[in-house]
């Protein structure tokens, strides 16, 4: 893992419905190789809304044609931590992750072959012992709070999306989230935010955003930009 920087120059925020920004250009959405996926990675804070912008491509575009991994199932093994331990481990912070494991799947994928990724258990905060079966697709995308920092990962990206949502509202759909579906309480939500979610997102995820192609401000609810990349995404596929 390459040494992160404690102050990274924040980017500013957005008003419009999308931000196109960095080198990205309509020529960079074809490709030269059709046999080769194309490879979304959607970053954001925690409940910014990244995961509605990936499962409702999914929904839009189809499950035959689209293939969805999400970096939540990439936290490492802590079989060998007591509850306790893996209760307060800081799952915001880049060393949460198996950036190796993330990494040589996802180039599995693109090289065309299935790959069979670990599936997190959130109420005991540890793998399962379970995997899913995700097969080549024509496109790909990966979803997850870091998706942007590494540039090992982050190169394999055709097309780079930060979703940028206010603070307040993440923590309202964070504490609604993890009370009622992941077995949490109210303030163990709240002790865990403050110690380790909101600091991590200041030092990592927050700067990352200089690092996306798109910006979607206000969540994944943002109609204006989800139909625009809709539209990208579809001209792809014909």
């Amino acid at each position: 893992m390459p040494q992160y920087k404690h102050h990274q120059k924040q980017a500013e925020a957005q008003e419009s419905a999308i931000r196109v920004q960095g080198d990205y250009s309509e020529d960079r959405m074809s490709r030269e190789n059709v046999s080769k996926p194309f490879v979304i990675g959607v970053a954001g804070g925690t409940c910014s809304g990244k995961t509605t912008v990936a499962e409702r491509l999914v929904e839009v575009i189809g499950s035959e044609k689209l293939a969805l991994i999400r970096q939540d199932a990439y936290y490492i093994d802590r079989t060998d931590q007591p509850f306790d331990v893996r209760a307060a481990a800081n799952y915001d912070h880049p060393d949460a992750f198996d950036w190796d494991l993330m990494t040589d799947q996802l180039q599995l994928l693109i090289a065309g072959e299935s790959v069979n990724i670990p599936i997190y258990d959130y109420a005991d905060h540890n793998r399962s012992t379970e995997v899913e079966k995700i097969t080549p697709s024509r496109i790909v995308v990966f979803e997850g709070i870091l998706a942007l920092i590494e540039p090992r990962l982050r190169s394999l990206f055709d097309l780079k999306i930060y979703v940028d949502t206010p603070a307040d509202i993440r923590l309202t759909r964070r504490l609604r989230r993890d009370v009622l579906d992941r077995g949490r309480t109210y303030d163990s939500v709240i002790n865990q935010y403050l110690l380790t979610v909101r600091p991590s997102h200041e030092q990592f995820i927050e700067p990352s955003k200089r690092f996306a192609d798109v910006i979607f401000p206000e969540g994944g609810h943002n109609d204006a930009a989800f139909e625009i990349l809709v539209a990208r995404v579809r001209e792809l596929l014909n």
